[in-house]
């Protein structure tokens, strides 16, 4: 099977959508935070509990339950999005929402991220204003469209 060509399905981030709404929402009725700049790390990784028995001559583990990411949302603060408002308040009073973001490679995942809070980012001169959402990402489903 010949290597494929990194053009044929590499892709720059451009395009990506990241739509927000209460956790049973569908898709068709997420909203879109058309300022998404950064969506943070997806996905779930687990540590490690050791199970060294008194037999053993050096340590042993096995696997923990996975987590999901600690996860930091940044947009471009604009507060006549009614949209992004709206999340503001979920985060405000800590929901538990979900966020689902679209890739151009055709790869979404849908998380569900209990919020804790925001912050508006240190303004910067030459830099536009950001909002910063922060959260623990709870669940996670993923797939590609076809």
């Amino acid at each position: 099977m010949p290597i494929a060509e990194p053009g044929t399905y590499m892709q720059l981030p451009s395009g990506t959508r990241v739509l927000w709404g209460a956790v049973d929402d569908t898709t068709e009725t997420l909203k879109l935070l058309k300022d998404a700049d950064g969506v943070g790390t997806i996905g779930k990784t687990a540590g490690f509990v050791e199970v060294t028995r008194l037999i053993d001559t050096e340590k042993k583990f096995i696997s923990d339950m996975p987590e999901g990411e600690d996860k930091e949302f940044m947009f471009w603060d604009d507060p006549a999005d009614a949209d992004l408002q709206g999340l503001i308040t979920a985060a405000e009073a800590n929901e538990t929402v979900k966020i689902r973001v679209e890739f151009p490679n055709g790869r979404w995942s849908d998380l569900i991220v209990v919020l804790s809070g925001w912050r508006q980012e240190e303004p910067t001169g030459g830099e536009a204003l950001k909002v910063a959402i922060v959260g623990k990402q709870n669940g996670l489903t993923r797939g590609v469209t076809a």
